[in-house]
């Protein structure tokens, strides 16, 4: 039985239930001791750790001598085998997200000095940018700094300030699930409507979080719990001698978005896209004619096409391939569903064409997407 130390001095309870997950299925034992007390350990003895480095555990990690993989997204100044969330593609999916509820200013609310946030903020601004989003309708806020939260008033007060500054209606991607739900509280107190004038959107889908504000938080989920069943996978490699020091980190590619409330809204002036827009978030699973949204919309299919590319940048048949793909890659990765269940469910008229569909947008069919990043 190999013995394997978690030593995050952080803690996402999901990543540690995947670690634990990993750890049921290989006959590991687990010392949890720093799971509870943020003393270092000394003189601990075993087979591997699971880590996220930071000065305060330096020297544990170095003492160890033994096989590590850490989880922390910043550069390191040791050599180890690494586990992080794929936090370009998480930016990137954000955009996409608000994007596609029709927004035409957006805006990314970050803290300084956060590596992962600062990653997810400059993939966001460029996939905003790919898609012909003008840079005076792209803005970047900087949350108060941390003192200011000791004192909600003053906080509250610098955030509005920052929010006052903004073209209204506007999409704000989060960086950080925390300034996310302080973004809603700080809109709810102040009267800022969610998210019909400020839609916004967090990172991590943390539930009791997400769900127990007085507006719902749309979130992006970056599967920690695959996450922690990654690390421990890579760890047992690194055990084994199948990889070294040296390897290249393995990236965990994010879900997508859990829409909850705070983002459910189709912020487009032109009434016929926003019909033709709802019905196809609603009913993108279904048998649909591109040309049954005219009725919809009330207006000819052209016409409606023409005024989709104004709105959102893209027309509907577009729009209704990336909703099904996107909800095709989130079974993949958080099923065991069988594919052509996967593909019925989302629109395809079987699984040849959701491979042929995921193939032209990741280079992957559908089992191979699934082998590479789905549910350990």
């Amino acid at each position: 039985m190999r013995s394997v130390l978690i030593a995050l001095g952080w803690g996402d309870y999901r990543i540690v239930r995947g670690i634990a997950r990993y750890a049921a299925e290989h006959d590991w034992h687990l010392s949890t001791q720093m799971l509870f007390t943020p003393q270092v350990l000394s003189g601990w003895e075993g087979d591997g750790a699971i880590v996220s480095y930071d000065r305060r555990l330096a020297k544990l990690i170095v003492g160890l001598n033994m096989p590590c993989v850490d989880l922390t997204p910043v550069e390191l100044p040791i050599r180890v085998p690494r586990v992080l969330v794929d936090n370009e593609a998480v930016g990137q999916q954000a955009a996409e997200h608000l994007l596609g509820c029709g927004f035409r200013t957006f805006a990314f609310f970050g803290q300084k000095g956060v590596w992962a946030s600062s990653v997810r903020g400059r993939a966001f601004a460029a996939a905003l940018r790919a898609r012909g989003v003008p840079v005076e309708n792209l803005f970047s806020l900087t949350a108060p700094a941390d003192r200011l939260r000791e004192h909600w008033p003053e906080y509250e007060e610098a955030v509005h300030g920052m929010l006052t500054g903004l073209p209204r209606p506007v999409g704000i991607y989060c960086g950080q699930e925390n300034l996310a739900a302080e973004l809603v509280e700080v809109c709810a107190s102040r009267g800022i409507r969610v998210p019909e004038e400020v839609a916004v959107l967090g990172t991590d889908n943390i539930e009791f979080v997400c769900e127990c504000l007085q507006i719902p938080l749309s979130s992006i989920d970056t599967r920690q719990e695959e996450l922690g069943y990654r690390a421990a996978e890579r760890l047992q490699e690194y055990m084994a001698g199948a990889i070294g020091s040296d390897a290249e980190p393995l990236l965990v590619e994010p879900a997508g978005v859990v829409r909850r409330r705070s983002t459910d809204v189709v912020a487009v002036s032109h009434p016929g896209v926003s019909r033709a827009l709802q019905h196809l978030r609603e009913h993108f699973g279904e048998p649909l004619s591109l040309t049954d949204l005219e009725p919809i919309a009330g207006m000819s299919y052209r016409g409606l096409q023409q005024a989709f590319k104004r709105m959102i940048g893209r027309g509907p048949g577009a729009e209704l391939r990336r909703l099904r793909l996107r909800h095709a890659k989130r079974m993949l990765l958080d099923s065991d569903a069988k594919i052509d269940t996967i593909a019925q469910a989302c629109g395809y008229s079987n699984s040849t064409n959701l491979s042929t569909a995921l193939r032209r947008d990741t280079g992957l069919s559908a089992n191979a997407y699934r082998q590479q990043h789905g549910m350990g």
